[in-house]
């Protein structure tokens, strides 16, 4: 059975602090909460005309994969109260999201609102880089879909995904490629099945720039390239490689993965 990590974000304007204790009870029978961040009060977003909201987050390590835990956190919002309108913006109870889920971003919103962000970069601060990327933030669901192509192409989840180059951590979008590299174990057990899913599923480009995948065993930190997904590759050693340079952001699993 996988341990998975997440960070779940975690709001309320109605009886704020005993609904906040409420949740955390529940959120404690079917995960052990490690961390919480400080809870601070912000003023509300988008429709003003109601209470301030009580806002933070708990660190968890649960056995659930994430479309599970999602289900199980409506499920306690539903307890506690939550009456969901056609305004997703009106007082509640309790919000509960899983907004990060070993370390890959599953929330938009963590990107643009601090009361998330910032609480987030407490008990994470390795998320920093990601956190602040610009590109992965305006082109956050096609940079996911990559992703979530990656994992899928495993049989066993990777130690890491990072994104890496000038693309991750330039404002703007120059030229070269959109690059990934995955940090795995025993890379030549499953090597061409990777290559073969990848070249079926993986998105060509993001925002015209090509992507590019590479990948690292983990033991003998030894990159291979795929230069198109499924193609001829080439092998090269990454001397260099740091998981908290500026020009590699953590999208995925270990942050330090050697």
């Amino acid at each position: 059975m996988r341990i998975n990590s997440a960070i779940i974000g975690v709001g309320s304007n109605i009886k704020p602090e005993e609904n906040i204790i409420k949740a955390e009870k529940e959120i404690a029978s079917l995960a052990s909460i490690i961390r919480k961040s400080d809870f601070v009060y912000t003023k509300p977003l988008l429709y003003e005309n109601q209470d301030d909201f009580l806002n933070g987050v708990f660190q968890i390590y649960t056995s659930y994969e994430y479309p599970e835990l999602n289900c199980r956190l409506k499920e306690i919002e539903h307890k506690l109260g939550r009456v969901r309108t056609g305004n997703k913006n009106a007082p509640r109870t309790i919000d509960l999201d899983p907004v990060v889920f070993n370390n890959q971003v599953k929330d938009k919103d963590v990107f643009s609102r601090d009361f998330i962000k910032i609480p987030v970069l407490d008990l994470v601060p390795e998320l920093y880089n990601t956190l602040t990327c610009l590109n992965y933030d305006k082109y956050f669901y096609e940079v996911k879909e990559v992703i979530e192509a990656i994992l899928a192409a495993l049989p066993a989840s990777p130690v890491s995904v990072f994104g890496a180059g000038h693309w991750f951590y330039c404002s703007g979008l120059p030229e070269g490629d959109v690059g990934f590299f995955v940090v795995i174990e025993n890379i030549d057990e499953y090597e061409n099945k990777i290559l073969l899913e990848l070249k079926k599923t993986i998105p060509r480009s993001i925002a015209g720039s090509p992507v590019r995948v590479r990948l690292l065993n983990c033991e003998e930190k030894e990159v291979r390239r795929d230069e198109e997904p499924g193609s001829s590759h080439t092998r090269s050693h990454l001397s260099q490689f740091t998981s908290n340079s500026p020009s590699h952001i953590l999208l995925y699993g270990n942050p330090r993965p050697f």
